[in-house]
């Protein structure tokens, strides 16, 4: 790791121009990181069967809705909405006789394939109707209006066909992830340019931001957004708080706002961000940075506003109260509050003896270890026990190259304590406001709500922290073992994709 002074000079021009050039002259290696990741996200759409991504029917009906009659569906909460009369034709067809038993593989009937074949390509079933949105009616329209795209080019295929077409579609944003990480990283790691390669591939091969990403589900559009928003920090701690990393930043925080309001939870960590590089300019007697953070904050709010008055204005719509983040709770007195801490705090830490018992199992393992090395469909399935102990000895190593190399590289850190602190209220703030909606859903539905796939806004932070492990083993050692977590996580993903085929085909 080399101290923010190691970091290349700008070059002349505009602000905006810097960043236009620096996404021009990318390496061949970030477009193949790129290609790779969206490849990669194209597999597991071609062999995850229709509505196996979680909440996957809902989001096809909010994008079809919009495909089909150019506004946004009317808000509806109730979840057998794909079963009631007046319910969208083609998804409720697709929906009722597609296999869904949880237990035991599905029955391939060729006789019920051609069947609903020859419904799908008759013609004469509806196309849209508010219900397919179901509760995802809530969420903002950015990556519903993007996958219209797809579905009107494809528009006289039927309908398989056409959700293959968004499937691929959102497959694009798997890339664009790992195109970001990879720029985080060149700002983070400057002098290791190997390194780079490395954390975006541990992305691109990462199996459950494959899967995802692989079927239409707008967590793709904000993993992609997120990733640009930490690439945007990471160029202000390198290059500072100025007009062009300023909208930098709030254009991407705009983006995710506009997707999925769980982008809420990058806030904080932004905030901390904002703070530490103010202090920054302050001392050194810059005044661009004043200006930097205004930019930041006009170009994250405007657009963000704007959608909220016009959402309530023309649609008669309203977003989910700050995207299900506030605790239905909060005004339950203090022993609401202290339950609701006692929450958060057994779902990262073992229970004090004072407090009640609100887990039958270990979060931190049971879902948040075991969904990021892989748990999919619905959650049914995923590897044999034996694995993910094998997965944790070597996570274990890879931790321990990692802090090797943070010890080693101790110097170079102590200038950049700031910036550590950005990346550490990030995570932890993605991770609090998944725990205070898992609360607050526990508390209303009886039912468990955390999944792996909800922390990776902050993907890019593993990205980084499989780098900084590649650069722990040494110079000597350093590109090899690199090059060997890069085959780890090809096989990672390549076994659960096969997984997956055992799990459907075989």
């Amino acid at each position: 790791m080399s101290p923010a002074s190691a970091a290349p000079a700008e070059v002349r021009g505009s602000r905006f121009g810097r960043i236009g050039r620096e996404l021009g002259s990318l390496p061949r290696a970030a477009w193949a990181c790129f290609l790779i990741a969206t490849l990669n996200a194209v597999c597991w759409a071609a062999i995850t069967p229709t509505f196996w991504v979680p909440d996957e029917p809902a989001h096809a009906g909010y994008a079809q809705f919009v495909a089909e009659r150019g506004a946004l569906p009317g808000l509806s909460t109730n979840t057998d909405a794909l079963r009631v009369p007046g319910a969208g034709e083609e998804q409720a067809t697709v929906y009722g006789k597609l296999p869904f038993g949880v237990e035991g593989k599905p029955s391939w009937l060729v006789s019920d394939d051609a069947r609903i074949t020859r419904q799908l390509d008759g013609g004469g079933l509806g196309r849209s109707n508010v219900g397919q949105a179901l509760n995802t009616s809530q969420s903002p329209p950015l990556y519903y209006a993007l996958e219209a795209i797809p579905y009107r080019i494809a528009y006289d295929a039927n309908y398989l066909d056409r959700i293959f077409a968004m499937r691929a579609f959102s497959a694009l944003f798997a890339g664009l992830t790992a195109l970001f990480v990879f720029l985080f990283l060149r700002q983070v790691l400057p002098g290791r340019p190997w390194a780079w390669t490395v954390g975006s591939l541990a992305v691109a091969f990462q199996p459950v931001m494959g899967f995802v990403s692989g079927g239409i589900n707008n967590d793709a559009l904000v993993y992609a957004t997120s990733a640009a928003t930490l690439w945007g920090l990471a160029r202000a701690f390198r290059r500072g708080l100025t007009v062009g990393t300023g909208a930098l930043i709030g254009a991407t925080l705009a983006l995710g706002l506009l997707t999925k309001l769980t982008t809420l939870a990058l806030l904080p960590g932004v905030a901390i961000g904002v703070l530490v590089l103010l202090w920054r300019g302050w001392r050194e007697g810059r005044r661009p940075a004043i200006a930097g953070a205004v930019t930041l904050v006009m170009a994250g709010g405007i657009p963000y506003g704007a959608w909220l008055v016009a959402n309530r204005l023309f649609t008669e719509r309203s977003p989910a109260p700050a995207g299900g983040i506030i605790s239905a709770s909060a005004s339950g007195g203090a022993d609401a509050l202290l339950d609701q801490l006692g929450y958060l705090w057994q779902s990262v830490l073992p229970r004090l003896p004072f407090m009640n018992e609100q887990f039958p199992y270990y979060p931190p393992w049971e879902v948040y270890f075991k969904g990021f090395v892989g748990r999919f469909g619905w959650n049914q399935y995923g590897f044999p026990s034996a694995w993910y102990w094998v997965a944790l000895a070597i996570f274990a190593v890879i931790l321990a190259l990692a802090v090797t190399a943070l010890v080693r590289h101790r110097a170079a850190l102590r200038p950049r304590a700031g910036e550590l602190v950005t990346y550490a209220a990030l995570l932890l703030g993605v991770l609090f406001a998944v725990e205070l909606a898992a609360y607050r859903y526990q508390l209303g539905l009886g039912v468990s709500f955390e999944q792996a796939r909800y922390l990776f806004p902050a993907l890019a932070l593993y990205g980084a922290l499989i780098a900084v492990a590649a650069i722990g083993a040494g110079p000597k050692w350093g590109r090899p073992v690199g090059a060997f977590l890069i085959v780890l996580a090809m096989g990672h993903s390549l076994f659960s994709q096969l997984l997956t085929l055992a799990r459907f085909y075989a």
